[in-house]
């Protein structure tokens, strides 16, 4: 348990630190000292700071979707997704903002990933591993390129036009890509 509390100690640190510094800015020294730790309580759990900011998404995204891994529409585990980014919005516009953006690309992509899957399994049609993945791979990034783009705005746009955007977008398109796929046995990501 205390692994647990120090683990989140260094995370709402980090966190209320980014409200003013840039991640890029804010270093083990200046985390551990805010959080009244040592230096080597900090690598004792993380590597470095980018590793303690993996894992609060980890912990506070990755959480609430898991909680939705048996639902039927993808859209509430998307609306979730936007959820924590709005709630958070500081916090993931800096990191946006900083060099760990390809990091929360990265893992909002796992995410959209496994969404995009729910829809093929979802679709009940017989698809090919090569086919799922190419597929899987083409929407997640869509899906990830559309909260990328929100973020690149500042978040001005509802949440609600862009699962809106998502949904016209993957409602027949994933259905039509399996059947276009079946016409080249040999398609797909190797």
């Amino acid at each position: 348990m205390a692994k647990q509390a120090t683990k989140w100690k260094l995370a709402e640190t980090l966190k209320t630190m980014m409200l003013t510094t840039s991640v890029d800015h804010i270093t083990i020294e200046m985390l551990t000292k805010k959080a009244k730790l040592t230096r080597n309580t900090f690598y004792y759990h993380f590597d470095d700071i980018y590793s303690l900011l993996e894992w609060i998404y980890k912990q506070e995204l990755l959480a609430n979707i898991e909680a939705y891994t048996k639902i039927e529409d993808w859209k509430i585990a998307y609306r979730l997704i936007l959820d924590y980014i709005e709630d958070n919005q500081q916090f993931c516009l800096e990191t946006f903002r900083s060099v760990a953006r390809d990091l929360l690309e990265n893992f909002l992509y796992s995410v959209a990933s496994d969404l995009v899957k729910k829809v093929i399994v979802h679709s009940q049609l017989t698809v090919s591993p090569k086919l799922q993945k190419s597929i899987t791979n083409f929407y997640g990034w869509a899906l990830v390129m559309q909260v990328v783009q929100w973020l690149a705005n500042g978040l001005k746009e509802p949440k609600g036009a862009v699962v809106l955007r998502a949904e016209i977008m993957l409602t027949g398109g994933i259905e039509n890509a399996i059947q276009n796929g079946r016409q080249f046995p040999n398609f797909g990501q190797s």
